[in-house]
């Protein structure tokens, strides 16, 4: 053995990596020389992203999770779909849990546009007043607006004005909605003086009744502490007396003549 080999300065050599920190490649462990140093074992943790590979932050994901309790398959066909059904920006924030200024935001990343304020607006009215017939023609005994309409328009053939009375909407909503179930319009016929006469009674002694159950005397006592004391509008009246407009409007002109 020669003087000055590296087994002759007494140092112990195992199958990988000397007592002295010698690699068995031959260079210290650390060195830039990656082929001679091992790699270092995957960090616990680390997020590899791969081809197709989305990475949501927590709030998409709660939206995504809210839009697929909503019955969607995910966001996207959320707001895709609510969309097309002409659902406002403030719709849309109420039922995912979050703001309009997110929800703008999303459309613009999805290349949606929402529907003009306009449209909007009136599909919210109509949507509004749907809820009111379908409402209105549950207290009348109907499961439904279209079998109240059915059993007027075509079994009673009532016209339209009356049916809109009943139902405490204008008569062209009436006429509206019996276009679009298909069914028939009838006008008004002119009739026997007895018959008016038995009608207009029959809705006078409606409107006592509901004056009492309120707790006023007459029509008189009744517009004196909600129209002058209280300052209610003529909506509010009409709502809470359940009648018509030109009625109302003829004891407040007599009110105040």
């Amino acid at each position: 053995m020669r003087v000055g080999s590296p087994l002759s300065l007494g140092a112990h050599v195992s199958a990988g990596t000397s007592s002295i920190g010698i690699s068995r490649s031959g260079g210290a462990p650390g060195t830039p020389s990656a082929w001679e140093t091992p790699r270092p074992a995957p960090t616990p943790g680390t997020l590899t992203l791969r081809d197709g590979f989305t990475v949501l932050d927590p709030q998409q994901r709660r939206l995504s999770d809210q839009a697929r309790a909503e019955g969607f398959a995910g966001l996207a066909s959320y707001l895709q779909a609510r969309c097309r059904q002409q659902a406002s920006s403030a719709q849309l924030a109420s039922e995912l849990g979050t703001t309009t200024t997110v929800v703008r935001h999303l459309l613009d990343q999805a290349g949606i546009s929402p529907s003009p304020r306009r449209v909007t607006a009136a599909h919210t009215r109509r949507a509004t007043t749907d809820q009111h017939l379908a409402a209105r023609a549950g207290e009348l005994g109907f499961p439904s607006l279209r079998a109240y309409l059915a059993d007027r328009a075509m079994t009673r053939r009532w016209p339209s004005t009356t049916i809109a009375s009943e139902l405490r909407v204008q008569p062209a909503t009436v006429q509206d909605r019996l276009d679009q179930y298909g069914l028939p319009r009838r006008r008004a016929t002119i009739r026997p003086y007895r018959a008016i006469q038995a009608q207009t009674a029959c809705w006078a002694a409606k409107r006592q009744a509901r004056l009492a159950e309120l707790g006023f005397a007459d029509m008189e006592d009744y517009l004196r502490v909600r129209r002058v004391e209280q300052g209610w509008s003529l909506r509010r009246m009409l709502a809470e007396l359940r009648v018509g407009s030109a009625l109302l409007k003829d004891q407040m002109d007599q009110l105040h003549p």
